[in-house]
């Protein structure tokens, strides 16, 4: 997604779309951060400690899709607008893998936005390669606290924005469109460690 410098204390936040940046970033900090870098690490950020967290590719497809069809609770600011005919798996997938469409900074449509949200964790653009470290979504509380005593921020409850209900992938994606999936990610799940989860 974008890069933030959060302040006080300084250290880096690598926001990979759909792994729970959002509620680091304005949970935590609040509004006392800079950015976003887009697709890069600003040179006087390089030396701040860099973290990021990764999820389950299959699971992140699932939960990017139903944000952009249902809306994130307390969010519907990401739901499809009213008029707009509904967005299949299929549909969502045709979008996501559509090379045409960009996914940078520049992007305004929602297809540009679902583009945005849905490219591999390993793209260069989002990153990643440049973390100090690498925290998984599928233990979210504990890392978000152990990331918040190692830069000495206090906190008490860890908060969750923009969450959906939770459907596990494999109740979703079956067949053909799983098959496509997976190849589309297929290197996020070899290199991030997901491929036998």
């Amino acid at each position: 997604m974008s890069n933030f410098r959060l302040r006080d204390p300084d250290c880096v936040l690598i926001h990979v779309p759909k792994t729970g940046g959002t509620s680091i970033r304005k949970g935590i900090w609040g509004s006392n951060y800079e950015g976003p870098a887009f697709g890069e690490i600003p040179t006087g950020w390089a030396a701040l400690f860099k973290f990021a967290f990764t999820r389950h590719p299959l699971q992140r497809f699932v939960s990017a899709w139903r944000m952009f069809t249902e809306g994130a609770r307390g969010d519907p600011q990401w739901k499809l607008p009213e008029d707009a005919r509904p967005l299949s798996l299929e549909d969502f997938m045709d979008i996501v893998e559509d090379e045409r469409i960009i996914y940078d900074g520049r992007r305004r449509s929602f297809e540009e936005k679902i583009r945005h949200h849905t490219i591999p964790q390993t793209h260069p653009f989002n990153c990643l390669h440049l973390a100090d470290h690498i925290a998984r979504y599928e233990d979210y509380e504990r890392e978000v606290r152990s990331i918040c005593t190692r830069v000495g921020v206090p906190l008490d409850r860890v908060p969750h924005m923009h969450v959906t209900t939770p459907v596990h992938w494999s109740s979703i994606l079956k067949g053909s469109l799983l098959e496509r999936v997976k190849s589309y990610y297929r290197e996020d799940l070899e290199a991030l460690g997901y491929a036998g989860a």
